[in-house]
């Protein structure tokens, strides 16, 4: 390991708003736009980035789903919503959690046996990921709380979505 910080400002994900020149110069010089272009991107780097990508759209599927239950007045629509809500939730905390898993544990040592000069970017998605999992955990606990078929009133289910709906989105 080098002498590398993860909380430093330029590191952290929740900090840093694009990788820093220096680490981009020991990056690999084929820009992204030109990855499917090259034949080396065939076959498993096209898959992760493929699984990235869903894991992007979930995530955002989420968030919009969430908004939706917030803005909807229709008590028939929300209970509709809300199952496909918690569902997707489930289903995205577990894909990330076990690609991370499989990135940490294979692809990553992997990788750095192969391309040395990749220790500090993958020490920085090591660091990514452990951030990424407390979030994943809140997320879970919010997902679990998401009551799909709540009791009540109809104004004490609709605050019960909302307060559900609500904790995702801050998650």
């Amino acid at each position: 390991m080098t002498d590398f910080t993860y909380n430093a400002s330029e590191n952290h994900v929740e900090q840093r708003s694009c990788l820093s020149p220096v680490l981009r110069k020991s990056l690999f010089v084929l820009p992204r736009e030109r990855w499917p272009q090259n034949p080396a991107f065939r076959g498993e780097a096209e898959f992760w980035t493929q699984i990235h990508e869903g894991l992007l759209s979930a995530s955002a599927t989420l968030a919009a789903w969430s908004q939706q239950a917030l803005e909807e007045r229709d008590m028939s629509r929300m209970g509709q919503i809300a199952p496909q809500i918690k569902s997707l939730g489930r289903r995205l905390v577990h894909h990330a959690h076990g690609h991370h898993h499989i990135e940490d544990d294979h692809f990553f040592p992997m990788f750095l046996r192969a391309f040395p000069q990749l220790q500090h970017p993958l020490e920085l998605l090591d660091g990514d990921h452990k951030v990424l999992a407390e979030v994943l955990d809140a997320l879970e606990k919010a997902v679990d709380g998401f009551t799909v078929a709540p009791t009540g009133s109809d104004k004490q289910m609709r605050d019960q979505w909302l307060t559900g709906a609500d904790e995702l989105l801050v998650q």
